[in-house]
């Protein structure tokens, strides 16, 4: 739970392996460049791709499926962040080249806003390299930055995803009190208590529909 930057890199563009490679190389020293914190690779292959089909109840169910071949390499924004996976590979059953990753990038807001809007930048900059590259993009950035490119607007974003998330997590620590083993990253943040606050007072009447919506189990 939070502030995710989701996207599908694809082409069906003949490229050999020694173009890609070099895609993957320039990707590597491009992030070194902008300041990323850590970049492993390149490296063979990729992530998974994950198979999902339909059950006939409804539900959604899949598998994961490894590569076939391909280059990619894994960065890390910068502290707080998750790593992200930039690349193609070729997967059974899936025509052209293809790689999807996302990055967690809310926590690294915990080192300051200037932090976070840095390391946000930094995966949008290299999706940005790989459009230039001539690769298919479809991004789902939750912070809006892709679209708009709006330090400001990215800035209100993350903190309503810190208001809402320290809330929602503060409810549930709540309401699992006396179950030991209930964590969540948000109460590493020096802000934990002033976000819970702020989020109970924007979100609270959301929670108490929630709540009346779905009753609790006996």
């Amino acid at each position: 739970m939070g502030l995710t930057i989701s996207y599908t890199l694809s082409t069906r563009r003949k490229l050999s392996e020694t173009i890609l490679l070099q895609f993957v190389e320039r990707t590597a020293e491009f992030a070194r460049k902008i300041g990323c914190e850590q970049v492993f690779g390149p490296q063979m292959g990729g992530p998974a791709h994950w198979k999902l089909w339909k059950l006939p109840d409804g539900s959604t169910t899949g598998e994961q499926i490894s590569a076939l071949e391909g280059w990619s390499v894994s960065v890390l924004p910068g502290e707080g962040c998750e790593n992200a996976d930039f690349g193609l590979c070729r997967y059974p059953g899936v025509k052209g080249w293809k790689l999807t990753s996302w990055c967690k990038t809310q926590y690294a807001a915990r080192h300051g806003i200037e932090h976070f809007l840095a390391c946000h930048r930094r995966v949008i900059s290299l999706l940005d390299l790989w459009r230039e590259f001539g690769v298919n993009l479809d991004v789902c950035d939750e912070g809006e930055y892709w679209e708009t490119r709006s330090l400001d607007h990215l800035r209100k974003r993350v903190g309503t995803y810190d208001r809402l998330v320290a809330a929602v997590a503060g409810t549930m620590k709540d309401s699992a009190e006396g179950e030991p083993g209930f964590t969540a990253e948000i109460f590493d943040d020096a802000r934990f208590e002033h976000l819970e606050a702020e989020g109970r007072q924007e979100f609270g009447d959301h929670f108490e529909q929630m709540k009346r919506a779905f009753p609790p189990l006996k």
